[in-house]
């Protein structure tokens, strides 16, 4: 099965029994001539050759981009690489004036490859009846004729593996475990199912899916949808990912494929990926289990159960093995498995540039592995994860089988005689890990002490130092403090004044049950969030936020002759276009992502796309910049910038642990009250107080604190005279509280 290669060869050589030195006729690539349109949007991206843009379709019901064929043309096929598939698409021809159903979308394959039959008037289309929008990295208009040989037509995934390849994310594949898929899918012609943990992005898994066809892989992976997240530590994989859902992800690979041999990563993470560490622990897990009915029954009832007979890990040290992955490969012209990996992953071309290789040398060679379960014995000869197993070649297409290379044939033996009776326990060459079996805890973040001097004493606490029921307000402006406190949320904001400098700031500390409160953006009409501009205090008192402060003001931005910049608010993406990293212009829009479990991140402005953002956990995503400090160490480009040197009304707001934020705001252009601050003072700032991460927000007129519905912050006198904040469409906050009357209008504070 799917070795096209062979397929194509023998077709080649038919067509040129019948046409004597005459070469097969090429279908050509006439997508452009197509000029292919979409609804309000320019369609650039649609077929630019790269896998790193794509094409998005203006939001509407039954979104569609429309192709005519040119002139003397006609469109035979039509290959589409989704960046999301739609939930329901079909292609339609255009017959007598009206549209008709040609062909119904499938659902299987991100890459798929459509036979038109020779039309010259045709449309894909979302037919769900919901608004919504395309997402397309690439696509092509085929006339007819032979197609290029990396255009792919995927087989269905093996509904039995010989072999299951486990990867936490797409190059993983080729990076750590080398010749493996090449190997034993292509030259060998096993069934071999690749099994990611995420796809990273829409990008990304267009690239694994490019790889493995490269490799000469036919059969369709198993692409995972939990989200990509760098953690070092197992404990911490498996709270992003949650330990129930990798479970039954990875059980249910096992039984549903049934592999005889299974491989993935090292139990130490290769280089202490976290990610990496959570596949091998999983699978040493899941392997030994995966026969017995008493574990996730409701997989058994499915699928049955399954007898793994070998799991091999990536470096592990006991029962170590190399494999020769420079033996070449006859159903690959003579290129050997570790060329194949390494020019697949040439088509990963967004990691080129990170600092990995695919190579066979070094700390973290692709051909190393160990013998982590077995239920067959112990390798001998080595060199070969079928030792002590029987194996068949699986048919190609064209009727033919692969003959294996003769120095990697399986070399059976003889079952050890503790292994022979099947009452006995399979070899178990590792003991496993003993957290691996004890009962799976849904991770939930902690809500963080309280550490903060309350303004009077006397309230009942809990342990952590939240008030035990009830709410607690305490306000004081002339002394300039506010404070405010319930079981679950817990604010004070500070006024400061230093008269040496002539500056007065407000520092806010929030600490907060993350699963029960979330700092994010409030919007003043959800419905239409840029419809209407209002004071950001009348936003905090209609929504009765305890505790709120100014966002990014992206919609200064809309209409000018400027980029918006990364928006998105509640999981929404508003706006995606963003500018090159670090750039002179003021701001630079870098972002801060605040994310459903409570942790936030800053990231530069052109870092990570919209999609990843919200593969991430993020919920909203603020631009403005630069970025102040992240993971702890402050923005190295503030030191060279040009702008941002001069004494203004700004602000700040970070994150010092996952549900204990702060932000500080230095009030402005107030005679004899407070001149402002810098960028590099208030990065200082920010890291003194403790952020991991934080983020400059837009200052000046914008920058404003709001407590119970009012606000405490002054402005200074701009245009006109005028001491009001610039009317806004949103504002962060946390918190509500049934003590702010939304129909009173706010308190504004006066200059002195």
């Amino acid at each position: 099965m799917r070795k096209t290669v062979f397929g194509l060869a023998v077709l080649f050589a038919l067509m040129c029994v019948f046409s004597v030195g005459a070469a097969a006729q090429m279908a050509r690539d006439i997508t452009e001539e197509c000029n292919p349109t979409s609804p309000g949007r320019y369609t650039t991206n649609l077929h630019d050759g790269k896998y790193t843009s794509y094409f998005s379709s203006r939001e509407q019901r039954n979104p569609f981009v429309e192709f005519t064929a040119p002139q003397g043309e006609k469109a035979e096929y039509l290959y589409i690489c989704f960046g999301d598939m739609p939930k329901s698409w079909a292609i339609e021809e255009e017959v007598g004036g009206e549209w008709e159903t040609l062909l119904e979308g499938r659902y299987d394959y991100h890459h798929v490859l459509l036979e038109l039959g020779g039309k010259t008037h045709f449309r894909l289309i979302d037919t769900s009846g919901k608004t919504t929008k395309f997402k397309i990295n690439e696509i092509y208009v085929f006339t007819e004729g032979e197609l290029p040989d990396w255009v792919q037509r995927w087989e269905p995934t093996p509904e039995k593996a010989d072999l299951l390849v486990l990867s936490a994310h797409p190059d993983d594949e080729l990076i750590f475990f080398g010749g493996t898929i090449p190997t034993y899918d292509t030259e060998r012609g096993m069934d071999v199912v690749v099994a990611y943990m995420t796809y990273s992005n829409t990008t990304r898994r267009s690239e694994l899916l490019n790889g493995l066809w490269s490799m000469g892989v036919r059969s369709y992976p198993v692409i995972g949808e939990f989200y990509d997240a760098y953690t070092s530590k197992l404990d911490d994989a498996y709270s992003r990912w949650r330990k129930r859902d990798v479970q039954q992800f990875a059980m249910e690979l096992l039984r549903r494929y049934k592999p005889e041999v299974v491989v993935t990563h090292d139990v130490n993470g290769e280089y202490g990926h976290g990610a990496h560490k959570l596949c091998a622990d999983v699978m040493r897990y899941c392997v030994p289990n995966a026969a017995d009915p008493a574990v996730m029954p409701e997989l058994v009832a499915q699928y049955g159960t399954w007898d793994v007979k070998k799991l091999y890990l990536h470096l592990y040290n006991e029962n170590a093995i190399t494999m020769d992955w420079n033996v070449p490969l006859a159903s690959m012209n003579g290129k050997t498995g570790l060329e194949l990996a390494q020019e697949a992953y040439l088509l990963h071309a967004t990691q080129q540039r990170t600092e990995f290789v695919v190579t066979d040398e070094g700390e973290t060679s692709c051909a190393e592995f160990g013998l982590a379960y077995s239920t067959v014995g112990a390798d001998v000869l080595g060199g070969d994860f079928f030792e002590n197993l029987e194996w068949s070649a699986t048919p190609r297409p064209d009727g033919t089988t692969p003959e294996p290379t003769p120095t990697h044939a399986p070399t059976p033996t003889p079952l050890p005689a503790e292994t022979s009776l099947p009452d006995e326990k399979p070899l178990l060459l590792a003991e496993m890990p003993p957290e691996a079996l004890e009962p799976v805890q849904q991770f939930v973040y902690e809500k963080p002490a309280a550490k903060v001097a309350w303004p009077e004493e006397g309230q009942q606490k809990d342990d952590k130092g939240y008030l035990l029921d009830g709410e607690y307000v305490y306000e004081n402006a002339e002394e300039g403090v506010w404070f405010y406190a319930s079981p679950t949320l817990v604010v004070r904001v500070d006024r400061k004044f230093d008269s040496e400098k002539v500056l007065t700031w407000y520092e806010a500390h929030v600490f907060c049950d993350p699963s029960e409160e979330r700092v994010g953006a409030v919007l003043y009409n959800p419905e239409k969030p840029q419809s209407k501009h209002v004071q950001a205090a009348e936003i905090a008192r209609k929504n009765q936020v305890v505790w709120g402060m100014n966002t990014d003001y992206y919609t200064y931005r809309l209409g000018r002759k400027t980029i918006t910049g990364m928006v998105i608010r509640g999981k929404n993406v508003f706006f995606e276009r963003v500018p090159a990293a670090n750039r002179s212009q003021f701001p630079n829009l870098d972002t801060l992502a605040m994310n459903e479990d409570g942790s936030w991140n800053v990231y530069m402005s052109d870092e990570l796309t919209a999609e990843e953002y919200l593969q991430r956990g993020a919920v909203d995503v603020f631009s403005f910049g630069p970025y102040l400090v992240r993971d702890g160490e402050i923005n190295p480009f503030i030191s060279k910038m040009t702008n941002g040197k001069t004494d203004q009304p700004r602000c700040a707001i970070g994150m010092i642990e996952p549900g204990h934020y702060y932000a500080m705001l230095a009030e402005g252009r107030i005679r004899n009250v407070s001149v402002g601050v810098n960028v590099p003072f208030l990065a200082d700032h920010m890291l003194a107080a403790g952020c991991t991460q934080a983020l400059n927000l837009d200052g000046g007129q914008t920058a404003v604190m709001m407590f119970m519905g009012n606000q405490i912050t002054r402005i200074g006198k701009y245009s006109g005279g005028r001491t009001s904040a610039r009317a806004t469409t949103e504002i962060i906050g946390v918190g509500r509280s049934d003590l702010i009357d939304p129909t009173q209008k706010p308190i504004y504070p006066e200059l002195p």
